[in-house]
C-alpha cells in the first residue's frame, strides 16, 4: 500500500498535477537553466569537484509578500545557482538556512 501511495506522489509530480515547488523542478524551463548553471560550473560540484549527481542549488529564495508566493526556480540571476554534487548539496542544508529575501 505504502508503494502505491509514493508511486502516485511521483506521478503527480511528474505530471505537474502537485502545487509544490518540487513540480516546478521538472517543467522544461527549470531542466534548461539547470543544464546551463552546470555548464558554466564546468560539469563539478563547486565544494568537492565531484562531476556525479549533481544538482543546482538556490543561494537564496525569493518571496513576493503581494501574492504571497515564491520565484519560480528559473527566474533566478545566475549569481544566485550553484552547481552542487547530491552529497554536499544535502550537507549544506542540514547545516545552513537558505536565506529568504522578502519583495
Amino acid at each position: 500500500m505504502r508503494y502505491k501511495i509514493q508511486k502516485e506522489k511521483k506521478t503527480n509530480l511528474i505530471k505537474g498535477n502537485h502545487g509544490s515547488y518540487g513540480a516546478l523542478l521538472f517543467d522544461k524551463r527549470w531542466r534548461d537553466k539547470r543544464s546551463r548553471i552546470i555548464a558554466r560550473d564546468e560539469g563539478i560540484c563547486r565544494v568537492c569537484n565531484n562531476g556525479e549527481n549533481l544538482e543546482v542549488h538556490h543561494r537564496q529564495y525569493h518571496f513576493f509578500s503581494k501574492n504571497r508566493k515564491f520565484k519560480k526556480p528559473w527566474e533566478y540571476k545566475d549569481d544566485l545557482l550553484i552547481t552542487l554534487c547530491k552529497n554536499c548539496h544535502q550537507k549544506g542544508h542540514q547545516l545552513y538556512k537558505v536565506p529568504i529575501k522578502y519583495i
